[in-house]
């Protein structure tokens, strides 16, 4: 398996462009970041590259701001911006955000279905891939709408179209389902990206109820060839817990 890093948890007192090598020290194969708007992307691209460190994955710019049931022409501009913004860096992923429940009828998945079919011949004409992210309307993000995996996987069936997945974050859907192994197993064509996290309390990956080693090791047997991130708050010393989680899940 090919482990990347979100960078932004970690190493939170250095430089967002210098923890690049404190990954790369601590023996990750890729990093990943959020919404790239706040940051100078030839200077990331300058610290990636002279590390030859490759970008997994980028959440789509003001993801937060423009979800996947917005107005098409903005998520059309927010799409193109963040493809331009991943040449720099060598990135082709990108993590896209449904909205808030709205309404008791609310008709997201409809909205989302017919945006991401027409973000998906943008996608193919720039050979990159937009991965939708469920995440846990429990605790970390209440009134999210996303919050099944089940859904983000119809979504994408519906679309039909190879440049458009799910990122199946093993932390939020543990919260929200559980049955991990056999939701992955049964959809491994239909994503394109890991997260993952100790649950519960989202820190180091051997400090929750899950054992990653075994899961890893189901993703692996299914035929998942892409990266396994790691996106979690550390409780100790920094590189000391990313060494930790890293010989963990080598188990």
């Amino acid at each position: 398996m090919k482990f990347s890093l979100c960078i932004e948890p970690l190493f939170e007192n250095v430089s967002i462009y210098d923890r690049v090598k404190l990954a790369k020290d601590a023996g990750v194969d890729a990093i990943e970041f959020w919404d790239p708007t706040p940051y100078d992307m030839k200077k990331m691209a300058i610290a990636t590259q002279k590390l030859d460190m490759p970008v997994a994955g980028l959440t789509m710019m003001g993801a937060w701001d423009i979800r996947l049931n917005a107005q098409w022409s903005k998520l059309k501009s927010s799409l193109e911006n963040t493809i331009n913004a991943g040449k720099e860096v060598g990135c082709n992923k990108f993590i896209g955000l449904g909205g808030e429940v709205e309404c008791k009828t609310d008709n997201q998945k409809n909205i989302m279905i017919d945006n991401l079919k027409r973000a998906s011949e943008i996608c193919e004409k720039h050979n990159v891939t937009v991965i939708i992210e469920p995440l846990n309307s429990l605790y970390d993000h209440k009134g999210y709408w996303l919050d099944s995996s089940y859904i983000g996987f119809e979504i994408v069936k519906c679309v039909n179209h190879p440049n458009i997945k799910v990122l199946y974050d093993i932390y939020h859907m543990q919260i929200m389902e559980g049955n991990i192994i056999s939701n992955i197993i049964n959809n491994i064509d239909f994503i394109g990206h890991f997260h993952s996290a100790g649950t519960p309390g989202r820190n180091e990956l051997n400090k929750g109820e899950l054992n990653y080693p075994y899961v890893i090791a189901a993703i692996e047997k299914a035929g998942y060839s892409g990266y396994f991130g790691f996106e979690y708050w550390p409780t100790y010393d920094n590189a000391k817990s990313l060494a930790d989680v890293l010989s963990y899940v080598k188990t």
